[in-house]
């Protein structure tokens, strides 16, 4: 097993998922730019993006919306591109896609979880730092720290079996063209049900016909 490998991707991965609300927002722990990063970690940059976006169009209809906790989309991202280069070498291409989709889809299950349980205690936080609010710089890191913790708790256990991971034959197998597909279709499903609506179709339109006319020009 690669351990160095493991543990480097768990520590990035927990540092990226600091982006997500704990750290400034700045968009570095979304799948496709996570993706990125990662994939250009491992030099292979194409891949790591192609994993990343179709992520990032799956999960494209969860938003935080008021109390609403969707599917975590950024940790879903990063462990399946982390596991697609931590499989990568001891298997095939269709098998290491198939297992880091499949990987990635329950990573972002058990992270929405891991979210509420970040969100009470961080609630707790809010509390002590009322009544001793000359302690806020500590409030702070003790926040950061859990954050960075989920992280860990979320990443290490799907990118240790990723790294001793081996495709069964009797799994199925996914080429990157049906990833692809899988992942433009609940991409634009996810885009309708934004999107598509009696108030904003017109701006839709709109939208997609200069989309359409700077890709032809």
């Amino acid at each position: 097993m690669n351990i160095p490998g493991v543990l480097i991707m768990t520590l990035l991965g927990s540092a990226l998922i600091l982006d997500k609300y704990a750290f400034g927002e700045f968009g570095i722990s979304m799948p496709v730019v996570a993706g990125l990063i990662i994939g250009a970690i491992y030099g292979d940059v194409r891949q790591g993006i192609f994993m990343g976006g179709i992520f990032q169009l799956i999960f494209l209809g969860g938003l935080p919306i008021g109390r609403d906790i969707p599917p975590d989309a950024q940790g879903a991202g990063i462990v399946a591109c982390g596991s697609f280069f931590l499989m990568r070498s001891g298997n095939t291409l269709e098998g290491s896609v198939f297992l880091a989709a499949f990987f990635g889809l329950i990573a972002g299950i058990v992270g929405g979880a891991l979210e509420i349980w970040v969100r009470r205690y961080n609630e707790k936080l809010y509390y002590q730092f009322m009544r001793r609010e000359n302690r806020l710089m500590l409030y702070h890191f003790l926040g950061l720290l859990t954050a960075f913790i989920r992280g860990v708790v979320l990443f290490l256990p799907f990118f240790f079996f990723a790294g001793i991971m081996i495709h069964p034959a009797v799994f199925p197998a996914y080429t990157k063209d049906l990833l692809m597909i899988v992942g433009v279709s609940m991409g634009l499903a996810n885009a309708v049900y934004l999107f598509v609506k009696r108030r904003t179709i017109i701006y839709v339109l709109i939208g997609g016909l200069c989309a359409l006319a700077l890709f032809v020009l």
